[in-house]
């Protein structure tokens, strides 16, 4: 079940009057794979009391934040089967080649041009391979959790826990969480708030949630964009590798073995 179902299901269950520890229960419990939901449920636990209100807001984050990671997964498939597709074309080529009968093969030890030429496309290739293969995994959608120190404070405030209580006993969590303290981007966030609070008596509850969906969306979309450069990144493998290799695997053997021919 995903994250964002199981945090709907037990909000439902809060609701429903169900006891914290029995509705953590009903999920699975709380030792969850993500860590971002486990982090969630050790604060909720922690708290000590039912917060469905600003649970629910959290479901609704991470429903939010699935389905854009389903759209980053679909957008990065059709490069990475591009970049795939042309690695093995000139194999595919020359395979066929030979499968009707042009005995490329076959002439590699009487003509050793054809050996030279085959070599060089491989070593393209591979060449081509590694270079294509590093920009993608650079570009590969990866699961993010900033923000979700904020919504762990905003979870401790609505259990009744004060504020500066709230971020020391939040933040302890989140150690032990993700093995090491909040990231500095969301320590300044919570600095800029707690000056809001002071001076202007603001929402501390509401200010951090909307940073947390703040700060998710421009992860989300800075992932968009390194998946949107990609496809020109790959242009370079593809264009300066591939292309040439093609020569040398197919075009090269098939002419010389043609011309041998006649």
């Amino acid at each position: 079940m995903s994250d964002s179902l199981n945090l709907t299901k037990f909000v439902g269950l809060l609701k429903a009057g169900v006891s914290l520890e029995q509705s953590i229960e009903q999920i699975g419990g709380a030792d969850q794979s993500s860590k971002g939901l486990r982090y969630l449920l050790q604060v909720s636990i922690d708290s000590g009391s039912a917060v469905a209100s600003e649970l629910e807001f959290v479901a609704e984050l991470f429903s939010s934040r699935e389905r854009n990671m389903q759209r980053i997964e679909i957008a990065h498939a059709s490069p990475k089967s591009t970049a795939r597709l042309m690695l093995l074309l000139p194999l595919l080529i020359l395979g066929m080649a030979e499968f009707l009968g042009w005995g490329v093969f076959a002439s590699l030890t009487q003509r050793p041009i054809i050996t030279v030429s085959i070599f060089l496309g491989l070593a393209l290739l591979l060449i081509s391979k590694v270079i294509t293969s590093s920009l993608l995994k650079r570009a590969k959608p990866e699961e993010s959790f900033l923000g979700f120190y904020l919504l762990g404070v905003a979870l401790q405030i609505s259990g009744g826990t004060n504020f500066y209580l709230a971020q020391s006993r939040a933040a302890a969590i989140y150690a032990g969480i993700f093995d090491g303290p909040p990231p500095q981007e969301e320590l300044t966030v919570m600095e800029q708030v707690s000056e809001l609070v002071e001076q202007k008596g603001a929402r501390a509850n509401e200010l951090l949630r909307k940073q947390a969906k703040l700060m998710q969306e421009k992860t989300q979309q800075a992932t968009e964009l390194k998946i949107e450069q990609l496809g020109v990144k790959l242009m370079v493998p593809l264009g300066l590798g591939v292309l040439p290799a093609f020569v040398f695997l197919a075009i090269v053997p098939l002419m010389v073995t043609t011309l041998g021919a006649n």
